[in-house]
């Protein structure tokens, strides 16, 4: 009898502890977020994942870099509850979202990326018209001048934001050429522009950081064209970070960072972290313009800025 009310006591000493660590409140700092990345822009993010978990040492980030739009998928789906993309949501996937009115969703603007065009570092031009671009991705360009080498076009996956920005922008949504290349790794297709003299190929900014002397990172622009009154006329734009803030260079794109989740989580701490100056800190690191903290433009010579 006494051995029952032993055990009796036990069980339920037993359900008061596990009733307590279930009771426990969540935690901004501590536990486990997984997020889907952009894969075009996963570099950056790792970076501020392993910055957070440095400081929050009982947190841990798992971040799977993804094509934009699969990421956007799985996350209507509530496959995984926190995503970030270098691209807004887009009218057809707005309007799925606005079918199902007990998907609670916020989305925050964090940082402002450039899609770069990236040529092999011996390509005797560094500056491309927008309607040259378009007809070189199209396959209507097919040598580098009369003489020069031919051209290879390098994109992303189908399902790349990079991918769908650059055919938004400077296509209007026309289609790549029919042998076109593509590399679903931002890291692979600039090992394939490096490693080939013809090759042209875009990726996210954040992959280029370190290399541009590997590479040719070409100037946009439209001769007869000016961004706003101040600048002349026919100007050149590479996607450097100043270009990039004033909308001079004609590839930039928001990045965002969607949840599903509320109240005081890990994914909410995690969030914060990001729009917070140490996030902030990383994106600029990385060639990337904040969009949560202000931002000083530094006078240069025209040589420099150009």
């Amino acid at each position: 009898m006494k051995s029952e009310k032993l055990i009796a006591s036990a069980l339920l000493l037993t359900l008061f502890v596990v009733g307590c660590e279930q009771q426990k409140p969540a935690s901004t700092t501590a536990g486990v977020l997984r997020i889907d990345v952009d894969e075009s822009v996963s570099h950056v993010i790792r970076t501020i994942a392993d910055s957070f978990q440095a400081t929050y040492t009982d947190s841990r980030i798992v971040t799977t870099p993804i094509e934009a739009r699969e990421a956007i998928t799985n996350f209507i789906n509530d496959s995984v509850r926190v995503i970030v993309t270098a691209r807004a949501l887009n009218e057809e996937e707005l309007a799925v979202l606005k079918k199902y009115p007990d998907i609670q969703w916020s989305g925050y603007k964090c940082a402002l990326d450039a899609v770069a065009v990236i040529g092999n570092k011996n390509n005797p031009l560094k500056q491309l018209r927008v309607s040259a671009l378009d007809s070189i991705f199209q396959g209507l360009i097919t040598r580098w001048g009369s003489k020069g080498k031919l051209v290879e076009v390098v994109v992303g996956g189908v399902n790349s934001s990079v991918n769908e920005v650059f055919r938004k922008k400077i296509m209007k949504d026309k289609s790549f050429a029919p042998n076109t290349i593509k590399i679903t790794s931002s890291d692979s297709l600039i090992r394939y522009v490096q490693q080939n003299a013809g090759a042209v190929g875009i990726v996210g900014i954040n992959w280029v950081r370190g290399r541009e002397k590997e590479l040719t990172l070409f100037a946009l622009g439209t001769p007869d064209a000016r961004p706003d009154s101040t600048e002349p006329l026919g100007r050149y734009y590479p996607p450097l970070q100043a270009h990039m803030h004033r909308n001079y260079y004609p590839l930039t794109r928001p990045v965002y960072v969607y949840s599903r989740e509320y109240g005081a989580t890990l994914s909410s701490g995690f969030i914060g972290y990001v729009n917070s100056i140490h996030g902030q800190q990383k994106f600029l690191n990385e060639g990337l313009v904040p969009a949560t903290m202000p931002v000083r433009l530094v006078e240069t010579t025209s040589q420099q800025v150009q």
